[in-house]
Protein backbone atom coordinates (compact mmCIF):
# COMPACT_ATOMS: atom_id res chain seq x y z
CA UNK A 1 0.00 0.00 0.00
CA UNK A 2 1.35 3.30 -1.10
CA UNK A 3 2.44 5.76 1.98
CA UNK A 4 -0.26 8.42 0.58
CA UNK A 5 -3.30 5.87 1.04
CA UNK A 6 -2.13 4.55 4.44
CA UNK A 7 -1.52 7.90 5.70
CA UNK A 8 -5.05 9.24 4.57
CA UNK A 9 -6.89 6.16 5.94
CA UNK A 10 -5.01 6.55 9.34
CA UNK A 11 -5.83 10.25 9.68
CA UNK A 12 -9.39 9.69 8.49
CA UNK A 13 -9.70 6.70 11.27
CA UNK A 14 -7.81 9.18 13.95
CA UNK A 15 -10.04 12.12 13.33
CA UNK A 16 -12.76 10.29 14.21
CA UNK A 17 -11.25 8.90 17.32
CA UNK A 18 -10.01 12.39 18.73
CA UNK A 19 -13.47 13.80 17.75
CA UNK A 20 -14.96 10.87 20.00
CA UNK A 21 -12.95 11.22 22.57
CA UNK A 22 -12.93 15.08 22.64
CA UNK A 23 -17.02 14.91 23.02
CA UNK A 24 -16.64 11.96 25.95
CA UNK A 25 -13.93 14.77 27.61
CA UNK A 26 -16.59 17.75 26.75
CA UNK A 27 -19.66 15.65 28.31
CA UNK A 28 -17.60 14.64 31.35
CA UNK A 29 -16.75 18.04 31.90
CA UNK A 30 -20.85 19.57 31.18
CA UNK A 31 -19.65 21.62 28.04
CA UNK A 32 -17.88 25.00 28.68
CA UNK A 33 -14.68 26.21 26.17
CA UNK A 34 -14.73 23.95 22.80
CA UNK A 35 -11.35 21.65 23.31
CA UNK A 36 -9.47 22.94 20.01
CA UNK A 37 -9.56 19.94 16.99
CA UNK A 38 -6.09 17.76 17.03
CA UNK A 39 -3.79 18.98 14.75
CA UNK A 40 -2.38 16.79 11.89
CA UNK A 41 1.63 16.37 12.07
CA UNK A 42 3.71 13.66 10.17
CA UNK A 43 6.80 12.58 12.14
CA UNK A 44 9.37 14.73 10.56
CA UNK A 45 7.49 17.98 10.86
CA UNK A 46 7.31 16.94 14.73
CA UNK A 47 10.94 16.20 14.74
CA UNK A 48 11.92 19.62 12.87
CA UNK A 49 9.28 22.46 14.90
CA UNK A 50 8.77 20.71 18.73
CA UNK A 51 8.06 24.31 19.93
CA UNK A 52 4.79 24.49 17.38
CA UNK A 53 2.93 21.47 19.13
CA UNK A 54 4.03 21.08 22.80
CA UNK A 55 1.30 20.61 24.96
CA UNK A 56 -1.15 20.61 21.87
CA UNK A 57 -2.80 17.43 20.86
CA UNK A 58 -1.88 15.66 17.53
CA UNK A 59 -2.35 13.17 15.35
CA UNK A 60 1.00 12.01 14.31
CA UNK A 61 1.18 9.34 11.29
CA UNK A 62 4.48 7.83 10.89
CA UNK A 63 6.46 4.24 11.12
CA UNK A 64 7.84 2.61 13.73
CA UNK A 65 11.15 2.53 14.36
CA UNK A 66 11.59 0.04 17.75
CA UNK A 67 9.26 -1.21 20.73
CA UNK A 68 11.50 0.24 23.47
CA UNK A 69 8.77 -1.93 26.21
CA UNK A 70 5.49 -2.80 26.64
CA UNK A 71 4.33 0.59 27.02
CA UNK A 72 6.93 2.73 24.94
CA UNK A 73 8.24 2.80 21.19
CA UNK A 74 9.70 5.55 18.59
CA UNK A 75 8.51 6.58 15.15
CA UNK A 76 10.47 8.00 12.18
CA UNK A 77 9.16 8.82 9.09
CA UNK A 78 10.29 5.78 7.29
CA UNK A 79 12.76 5.27 4.57
CA UNK A 80 12.09 8.44 3.09
CA UNK A 81 12.93 11.28 5.65
CA UNK A 82 15.15 9.79 8.28
CA UNK A 83 15.40 11.68 11.76
CA UNK A 84 18.41 12.36 13.83
CA UNK A 85 16.32 10.93 16.53
CA UNK A 86 12.72 9.28 16.01
CA UNK A 87 9.91 10.31 17.93
CA UNK A 88 9.15 8.75 21.43
CA UNK A 89 5.59 7.14 21.79
CA UNK A 90 4.88 6.52 25.58
CA UNK A 91 1.16 5.00 25.63
CA UNK A 92 0.36 3.64 28.52
CA UNK A 93 -2.41 1.63 27.74
CA UNK A 94 -0.74 -0.56 24.92
CA UNK A 95 -2.00 -3.58 25.04
CA UNK A 96 0.01 -5.15 21.89
CA UNK A 97 3.59 -4.19 20.20
CA UNK A 98 2.57 -1.86 16.31
CA UNK A 99 4.16 -4.07 14.03
CA UNK A 100 7.91 -2.65 13.01
CA UNK A 101 8.20 -0.54 10.17
CA UNK A 102 4.16 -0.26 9.94
CA UNK A 103 2.76 3.10 9.54
CA UNK A 104 0.46 4.51 12.28
CA UNK A 105 -1.20 7.00 13.49
CA UNK A 106 -0.81 8.24 16.91
CA UNK A 107 -3.14 10.54 19.21
CA UNK A 108 -2.33 12.23 21.91
CA UNK A 109 -0.41 15.21 23.37
CA UNK A 110 3.10 16.69 22.02
CA UNK A 111 5.35 17.18 25.11
CA UNK A 112 9.36 17.77 25.00
CA UNK A 113 10.16 14.97 26.96
CA UNK A 114 11.58 15.01 30.34
CA UNK A 115 12.06 11.65 32.00
CA UNK A 116 11.46 13.09 35.64
CA UNK A 117 7.94 14.89 34.91
CA UNK A 118 5.20 12.67 34.12
CA UNK A 119 2.46 13.97 36.20
CA UNK A 120 -0.12 14.08 33.10
CA UNK A 121 0.53 9.75 32.96
CA UNK A 122 -1.00 9.49 36.41
CA UNK A 123 -0.21 5.81 37.59
CA UNK A 124 2.03 5.41 35.39
CA UNK A 125 5.64 4.59 35.73
CA UNK A 126 8.27 4.66 33.36
CA UNK A 127 9.04 0.95 31.94
CA UNK A 128 12.65 1.96 29.95
CA UNK A 129 16.00 2.26 32.00
CA UNK A 130 17.13 5.80 32.70
CA UNK A 131 19.61 5.97 30.35
CA UNK A 132 17.27 5.02 27.80
CA UNK A 133 14.96 7.76 28.50
CA UNK A 134 17.59 10.49 29.57
CA UNK A 135 18.74 9.69 25.43
CA UNK A 136 15.19 11.41 24.85
CA UNK A 137 15.28 14.26 27.26
CA UNK A 138 14.30 17.24 25.44
CA UNK A 139 13.27 15.68 21.97
CA UNK A 140 9.63 15.83 20.89
CA UNK A 141 7.35 12.71 22.13
CA UNK A 142 3.77 11.79 22.55
CA UNK A 143 1.89 10.97 25.74
CA UNK A 144 -0.26 8.90 23.26
CA UNK A 145 -3.87 7.77 24.42
CA UNK A 146 -4.71 5.97 20.71
CA UNK A 147 -2.18 4.40 18.42
CA UNK A 148 -4.08 3.19 15.10
CA UNK A 149 -2.68 0.44 12.68
CA UNK A 150 -3.40 0.26 9.17
CA UNK A 151 -5.98 -2.42 9.39
CA UNK A 152 -7.63 0.32 11.47
CA UNK A 153 -6.87 -1.51 15.07
CA UNK A 154 -6.28 0.99 17.75
CA UNK A 155 -3.95 -0.70 19.78
CA UNK A 156 -4.57 0.88 23.27
CA UNK A 157 -8.05 -0.78 23.34
CA UNK A 158 -8.59 -4.04 25.89
CA UNK A 159 -8.63 -7.50 24.00
CA UNK A 160 -12.07 -8.47 24.06
CA UNK A 161 -12.14 -11.76 26.11
CA UNK A 162 -11.56 -15.12 23.70
CA UNK A 163 -14.79 -16.82 22.45
CA UNK A 164 -16.20 -19.56 24.20
CA UNK A 165 -16.24 -22.79 22.63
CA UNK A 166 -20.27 -22.50 22.87
CA UNK A 167 -19.90 -18.75 21.62
CA UNK A 168 -17.51 -20.25 18.49
CA UNK A 169 -20.31 -23.03 18.03
CA UNK A 170 -23.02 -20.07 17.55
CA UNK A 171 -20.54 -18.02 15.55
CA UNK A 172 -20.05 -21.16 13.06
CA UNK A 173 -23.65 -21.11 12.63
CA UNK A 174 -23.89 -17.71 12.04
CA UNK A 175 -21.86 -17.59 9.37
CA UNK A 176 -23.65 -20.01 7.34
CA UNK A 177 -27.09 -18.71 8.59
CA UNK A 178 -26.47 -15.41 6.40
CA UNK A 179 -24.97 -16.63 3.06
CA UNK A 180 -28.14 -19.56 3.05
CA UNK A 181 -30.82 -16.60 4.25
CA UNK A 182 -29.56 -15.04 1.19
CA UNK A 183 -29.46 -17.69 -1.15
CA UNK A 184 -33.19 -18.69 0.07
CA UNK A 185 -34.44 -14.91 -1.06
CA UNK A 186 -32.35 -14.76 -4.60
CA UNK A 187 -34.06 -18.22 -5.57
CA UNK A 188 -37.46 -17.24 -4.39
CA UNK A 189 -37.16 -13.79 -6.30
CA UNK A 190 -36.09 -16.30 -8.99
CA UNK A 191 -38.88 -18.29 -8.89
CA UNK A 192 -36.54 -21.77 -8.25
CA UNK A 193 -38.45 -23.90 -6.58
CA UNK A 194 -36.02 -26.69 -6.01
CA UNK A 195 -33.28 -24.23 -5.01
CA UNK A 196 -35.62 -22.38 -2.77
CA UNK A 197 -36.43 -26.02 -0.99
CA UNK A 198 -32.66 -26.88 -0.71
CA UNK A 199 -32.14 -23.33 1.34
CA UNK A 200 -35.18 -23.54 3.37
CA UNK A 201 -34.44 -26.97 4.72
CA UNK A 202 -30.64 -25.97 5.22
CA UNK A 203 -31.66 -23.01 7.14
CA UNK A 204 -34.70 -25.08 9.44
CA UNK A 205 -31.99 -27.16 10.42
CA UNK A 206 -29.35 -24.05 11.42
CA UNK A 207 -32.11 -22.57 13.19
CA UNK A 208 -33.14 -25.48 14.88
CA UNK A 209 -29.45 -25.25 16.39
CA UNK A 210 -29.84 -21.44 17.12
CA UNK A 211 -33.01 -22.29 19.14
CA UNK A 212 -31.25 -24.97 21.40
CA UNK A 213 -27.84 -22.90 22.20
CA UNK A 214 -30.58 -19.99 23.00
CA UNK A 215 -32.62 -22.21 25.48
CA UNK A 216 -29.79 -23.85 26.47
CA UNK A 217 -28.49 -20.20 27.59
CA UNK A 218 -32.12 -19.15 28.71
CA UNK A 219 -32.54 -16.20 26.42
CA UNK A 220 -36.41 -17.00 26.10
CA UNK A 221 -36.69 -13.96 23.52
CA UNK A 222 -33.40 -14.96 21.38
CA UNK A 223 -35.11 -19.08 21.36
CA UNK A 224 -38.46 -17.72 20.49
CA UNK A 225 -37.37 -15.60 17.17
CA UNK A 226 -35.49 -18.96 16.29
CA UNK A 227 -38.17 -20.68 16.62
CA UNK A 228 -39.90 -18.45 14.86
CA UNK A 229 -37.63 -18.31 11.71
CA UNK A 230 -37.62 -22.01 11.78
CA UNK A 231 -41.52 -21.83 10.95
CA UNK A 232 -40.96 -18.85 8.30
CA UNK A 233 -38.61 -21.03 6.56
CA UNK A 234 -41.32 -23.89 6.60
CA UNK A 235 -43.56 -21.18 5.12
CA UNK A 236 -40.96 -20.18 2.37
CA UNK A 237 -40.96 -23.97 1.54
CA UNK A 238 -44.42 -24.94 1.16
CA UNK A 239 -44.96 -22.06 -0.57
CA UNK A 240 -42.44 -21.87 -3.39
CA UNK A 241 -43.80 -25.88 -3.93
CA UNK A 242 -47.03 -24.27 -4.52
CA UNK A 243 -45.65 -21.68 -6.80
CA UNK A 244 -47.28 -19.22 -4.37
CA UNK A 245 -44.30 -16.88 -4.56
CA UNK A 246 -45.45 -13.68 -2.81
CA UNK A 247 -46.26 -15.72 -0.06
CA UNK A 248 -43.13 -17.44 -0.46
CA UNK A 249 -41.55 -13.35 -0.56
CA UNK A 250 -43.36 -12.28 2.41
CA UNK A 251 -42.01 -15.40 4.57
CA UNK A 252 -38.67 -14.72 3.33
CA UNK A 253 -38.60 -11.00 4.10
CA UNK A 254 -40.23 -11.48 7.50
CA UNK A 255 -37.20 -14.14 7.89
CA UNK A 256 -35.03 -11.80 7.12
CA UNK A 257 -36.27 -9.10 9.35
CA UNK A 258 -36.60 -11.11 12.53
CA UNK A 259 -32.71 -11.94 12.07
CA UNK A 260 -32.32 -8.33 12.27
CA UNK A 261 -34.19 -8.03 15.30
CA UNK A 262 -32.28 -10.95 16.48
CA UNK A 263 -29.07 -9.10 16.10
CA UNK A 264 -30.12 -5.74 17.44
CA UNK A 265 -30.86 -7.22 20.50
CA UNK A 266 -28.50 -9.63 20.97
CA UNK A 267 -24.85 -8.53 18.73
CA UNK A 268 -22.49 -5.99 19.83
CA UNK A 269 -19.67 -4.77 17.83
CA UNK A 270 -16.31 -4.90 19.95
CA UNK A 271 -13.38 -2.74 19.73
CA UNK A 272 -11.78 -4.84 16.92
CA UNK A 273 -14.59 -5.11 14.28
CA UNK A 274 -16.05 -8.48 15.77
CA UNK A 275 -19.57 -9.39 17.25
CA UNK A 276 -20.17 -11.44 20.05
CA UNK A 277 -23.09 -12.22 22.17
CA UNK A 278 -24.17 -9.26 24.95
CA UNK A 279 -23.50 -9.82 28.16
CA UNK A 280 -20.87 -12.64 27.64
CA UNK A 281 -17.70 -11.14 28.36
Amino acid sequence: MALSRVSVRLFAVAVCLAAASLVTAAQRGGGGAATPPPLPVTASSLAAHPASYAGKTVTMTGAVAQQLSPTIFTVDQGQATALPLPILVVAPALTAPAASRSYVTVIGAAVQFDPGNLGALKGYALDIPADVAEKFRGHPAVFATAVVTPDLMDLTKPKPVPLTPEEQALSALMKKVSPAATALRTSVSGSNAAAAHDRAVELKGLFADVQAFFKKRGTADAEGWAGEALKLADAVDTAAAASKWPEATTAATSLNQLCTTCHSAHRERLEDGTYRIKGSR
